[in-house]
């Protein structure tokens, strides 16, 4: 009689640790898949625009608004995609471009809690136009070499100021506001100044104004 008392005291034991085995074993792995799952959804979060911009001049077109994001250990990185467009004048068609930019902002000043200064702002752009009057291979009624670079695509520099606003006291109205200018120029503006005294720098560099708009 306790030989089997003992038995099944021990089997009750064994049973015991396995169950409790497997049940830590099952918490792991949905621990685990929760992980996971939240992982992918971070990665899914970093793909909706954080902020908007809308920009006049700077070699993208009269005016242009962009959906973007910012990243990076201390929010120094932005990237920008733009939608622009020329309106006709006089007999040229209007026109629409397109706009890739990144941006870099080194170090940024407190003024107070509600206003950020950024002393330095610079970058590169990518601009391409969409057009009968621009394209990106030579046509067939120009002769050889006439133009050595495509028309509709420009390379640009840039660099600026910002002064930014926060707006995170009510959720309704986003995190911050943010008013930037720019001194850009681009590729085919410096190759011609190269050598040519007759080109100041101020030929070849042109001024932009925005507003960016950071929603969460």
């Amino acid at each position: 009689m306790k030989k089997t008392i003992y038995f099944t005291f021990i089997l009750l034991l064994l049973g015991g640790h396995l169950v409790a085995k497997e049940t830590q074993t099952a918490i792991e792995r949905q621990l685990e898949r929760d992980k996971k799952e939240e992982r992918i959804r971070d990665r899914w979060a970093r793909l909706i625009p954080r902020q908007n911009k809308l920009q006049f001049a700077g070699s993208m077109g009269m005016l242009s608004g962009s959906v973007g994001w910012y990243y990076g250990k201390k929010n120094q990185w932005e990237t920008d995609l733009f939608l622009g467009f020329i309106p006709k004048i006089d007999n040229q068609d209007a026109h629409t471009t397109i706009t890739l930019k990144e941006t870099y902002t080194p170090w940024r000043l407190r003024l107070n809690d509600d206003l950020t200064y950024e002393p330095l702002t610079t970058g590169i752009y990518i601009n391409k136009i969409f057009g009968e009057h621009f394209w990106e291979k030579l046509p067939e009624r120009y002769p050889e070499g006439y133009y050595f670079w495509a028309v509709n695509t420009r390379f640009n520099l840039f660099m600026g100021q910002a002064i930014t606003v926060k707006l995170n006291r009510s959720p309704l109205f986003g995190k911050e506001l943010s008013f930037f200018y720019e001194f850009s120029t681009n590729d085919l503006y410096l190759i011609s100044a190269i050598g040519n005294k007759t080109i100041s720098p101020w030929d070849i560099v042109s001024l932009s104004l925005g507003l960016r708009y950071r929603v969460l």
